[in-house]
């Protein structure tokens, strides 16, 4: 080995004393530094690289994804221990279930993005990969409460998504800015901490919490009133929000740690046996005590959810209710039998499950109960009346369908065997003209005195909201969603083909107020707009002729800032007492209505009251004692029923008053509500039946009953009441349906008109065409609804529809010309 001769010490380099140069022999280049076996030695005047990074194997890094899966999922599993130990649980069993409910996600996307860390960090360097997960941690930990405090802002002064969206949209995109700009501050200030000597740890501390901290803050509040609001599918959506925020940030600030090789060795042994020992005893805890899923569901959040699907999947036989996951079907080859199904007595048949298939369920408490999903459960389980359980409307007066009495099953759907709307307490007070209708007992009630009633009679207009024609048992649904409904018309005339005016809610209700279409009357251009002074509104004319005039109303935009109080003596509204897209309100909205008419009884002059009536429009909620099975249809078909029981409890109301004997009652559906039939659920922006095709049933005092078989409009509806109550009609639109509904008339009428954004439709006897507006071209679609009701064979095409195509298309150019 060649040695250097001894010299004066180099200077040192402008990089520092490490990297000074070695010494320089007398005749040669620098002489070589010895090195250990089995490394070489960098090339002169290079530092030597960084080592390689430790390379484990796979089981190494799943064992370790697994032990920071469970510290993940553990700290996101807390919100739902707290929620279900509120619900009657215990709170280490809910953490011990939303833990496992959530490992298997959480791992998997630690694994996934710990995969995306290595890769991104050999292109940036470790450095870069840390900071930007630290970066979008804290982005997030921040932008979220900020977001929270704006949607319960806007919750607070809106009741509507179409009324908030663009402004939350705008503020909200404000506000994740400013999140980002703040967090760049903090990402700062970390720097120049740790460049003063801070220790590590405890800036990351320090960022978990600004991450996580702000999250639960923001929950604790919604935590608060998911327990105290039961079966407020809202508050459930918000805690799910909440709790895959915190799972994301603390995934997101989990997946870059690199744990030491000791403790790496520890986890690829023991981390996959952990892990499972967590599922398998989750598992077995709840199969052993199935209430406790339905406690954990009842909580909400994103463990529910998830934990909510799981039980779906175990459903086989389709009644809404599996038989694992917290289940409590008793046999999932029988769809008549589940927990909570209608008992028959003596069959021999337990439908209810309730001969000891599942005892614990007698343990949890009513909360947990009522707040299972879709009303599977009834607190009789619990042994507690249903009403009190949810919160949600009391049980209708006599004569309405009622949930079962306290210690019975309430899960049935709601039946026809309810009295007629004409029955009280004591026998019949119903008026001289339904002498005819016959009791559940099959006797006739005695007519009522009538009062002296004057030339003109009251006028009761109630208006289901988002209530489609052929989900009605009153025209022949398979499920009895309307008895009350039924009833009424079989005192009155039913219009067996009435359309909507459109399928959007403002100019489907705009006809009833201003007696003239949305495109036609006095507003504003907002998206829901204000109806302006101008208009001359159908109260103001009811008015004019002599009648009070009341209304009562359930949504926010039916409002007095939005101008549709004109004319009205009494204008209520019930959406400040309950969300209307996420409570129900027609209970709240009928005790108004019974407390305006009850106050104006003894008044002389006639009255003319619109009813309007939320419920059925989405978001679907559950109701004691109305049940129709799972999925959207059956929600949809439940709310339906409970808006009929509301009915019911106004029309007994009017039957026990003093002027049952001079009341026209008019009752219609708004709008449809697409169930999937032709791809869209909802509605506002298809004409096709299931989204215009609504109920109408108009039963005047002294009129015979009815069926009408030909197209009307609900266009028709103002110019009826105007009508009836001998108001002039200058300048309305529509056509009286009085002659119809009082069997002077049985004639078709000419074609309806129905209209969305980029939608229109006519309606001409049996033939309907369809106008899908385009850019370049407007698409056809003609039907014959005699042949083919469910729309689905369009007949545009075909030469011996040619003239009928022609015909359609010029009546519907001729309707929608300006001169119109």
């Amino acid at each position: 080995m060649i040695t250097a001769e001894p010299g004066p010490p180099p200077p040192p380099s402008a990089a520092g004393s490490h990297d000074s140069v070695p010494p320089r022999s007398p005749s040669g280049p620098p002489a070589r530094q010895s090195a250990p076996p089995g490394r070489s030695v960098p090339p002169p005047g290079r530092s030597a690289a960084p080592p390689p990074p430790r390379r484990s194997a796979w089981t190494t890094r799943l064992g370790e994804a697994c032990v920071l899966g469970l510290g993940v999922a553990s700290l996101s599993a807390v919100p739902t221990a707290l929620r279900t130990a509120r619900a009657g649980a215990s709170f280490l069993d809910g953490l011990l279930v939303g833990t496992a409910v959530l490992l298997p996600l959480v791992t998997l996307a630690l694994i996934l993005s710990r995969a995306a860390g290595r890769g991104f960090r050999g292109i940036v360097g470790a450095g870069g990969e840390r900071l930007a997960v630290l970066r979008v941690a804290l982005w997030i930990g921040v932008a979220f409460p900020v977001l929270a405090a704006l949607a319960a802002l806007l919750k607070a002064t809106t009741h509507h998504r179409g009324l908030a969206g663009a402004t939350f949209g705008v503020l909200g995109l404000a506000g994740v800015v400013a999140a980002a700009l703040v967090t760049q501050r903090l990402v700062a200030l970390g720097d120049r901490l740790a460049a003063r000597g801070v220790k590590p740890w405890l800036l990351a501390v320090a960022g978990t919490a600004i991450g996580v901290v702000p999250l639960v803050a923001a929950f604790a509040p919604l935590a608060a009133h998911a327990a105290s609001t039961t079966g407020d599918a809202g508050a459930a959506v918000r805690a799910a929000i909440v709790d895959g925020a915190i799972a994301l940030v603390a995934t997101a600030l989990v997946s870059s740690v690199d744990l030491s090789a000791a403790v790496g060795r520890i986890a690829g042994v023991a981390g996959v046996p952990l892990a499972a020992l967590v599922l398998m005893t989750a598992t077995a805890r709840i199969e052993s005590f199935p209430p406790l899923g339905q406690a954990v569901r009842a909580g909400g959040g994103l463990a529910a959810t998830l934990f909510s699907a799981l039980e779906q999947w175990t459903d086989r036989d389709g009644d809404g209710m599996g038989s694992h996951f917290g289940g409590l079907d008793c046999d999932e080859g029988d769809p008549t039998r589940y927990h909570g199904a209608p008992e028959t007595p003596g069959d021999g048949i337990d439908q209810d499950c309730s001969d000891g298939a599942h005892e614990g369920a007698a343990s949890l408490p009513a909360r947990a109960v009522a707040g299972s999903p879709a009303g599977a459960l009834t607190t009789a389980a619990a042994g507690a009346p249903p009403a009190a359980a949810s919160g949600a409307p009391p049980a209708a007066p006599a004569g309405a369908t009622t949930a079962a009495p306290a210690g019975a099953t309430t899960a049935a759907p709601v039946r026809a065997a309810s009295a007629p709307a004409a029955r009280d307490e004591g026998g019949a007070v119903i008026p001289a003209v339904l002498t005819k209708t016959i009791s559940p007992a099959g006797t006739t009630p005695a007519p009522a005195a009538p009062a002296a009633a004057p030339m003109r009679p009251d006028v009761l207009l109630v208006t289901l909201d988002t209530v489609r024609a052929d989900h009605t048992s009153a025209y022949g649904y398979g499920r009895d969603t309307s008895p009350r409904l039924a009833e009424l018309a079989a005192r009155g005339v039913l219009f067996e083909r009435a359309y909507a005016a459109s399928s959007e809610t403002q100019r489907a209700i705009s006809p009833l107020v201003t007696g003239r279409r949305l495109n036609r009357a006095a507003r504003d251009r907002r998206e829901w707009p204000t109806l302006l002074p101008e208009n001359d509104t159908l109260a103001e004319r009811m008015k004019r002729a002599g009648y009070l005039t009341a209304a009562v109303s359930s949504f926010t935009w039916i409002s007095q800032e939005r101008g549709f109080d004109q004319g009205f003596d009494r204008f209520e509204t019930v959406y400040g007492d309950a969300h209307p897209e996420r409570e129900a309100t027609g209970h709240l909205a009928v005790e108004k209505a019974i407390a305006l008419l009850e106050g104006v009884a003894q008044r002389t002059q006639p009255i003319f009251l619109w009813l309007h009536l939320f419920d059925a429009h989405e978001r679907y909620v559950a109701h004691p004692g109305i049940r129709f099975g799972a999925g959207r249809t059956a929600a949809y078909d439940g709310e339906i029923a409970y808006v009929d029981r509301q009915l019911g409890a106004l029309l007994d109301a009017v039957a026990r008053g003093p002027r049952a004997g001079r009341t026209a009652v008019i009752v219609h559906g708004s709008q449809g509500e697409g169930l999937g039939e032709h791809g869209p659920v909802g509605h506002g922006v298809e004409l096709y039946e299931e989204a215009i095709r609504v109920p109408l049933v108009i039963a005047l005092p002294g009129a015979a009953p009815g069926r009408y078989p030909h197209p009307v409009s609900t266009v028709d509806i103002a110019p009826t009441v105007l009508d009836v109550g001998g108001a002039e009609a200058t300048a309305v639109e529509g056509a009286s349906l009085a002659a119809i509904a009082t069997g002077a008339e049985r004639a078709p009428r000419g074609p309806v008109f129905a209209r969305t954004a980029r939608r229109a439709a006519v309606v001409d006897g049996q033939l309907k065409l369809l106008v899908i507006e385009r850019k370049k071209r407007d698409r056809l679609l003609l039907f014959d609804l005699g042949s083919d009701p469910r729309e689905t064979r369009d007949l545009s095409g075909e030469r011996r529809f040619e003239a009928d195509l022609g015909r359609l298309r010029e009546k519907l150019s001729a309707f929608e010309s300006p001169s119109q």
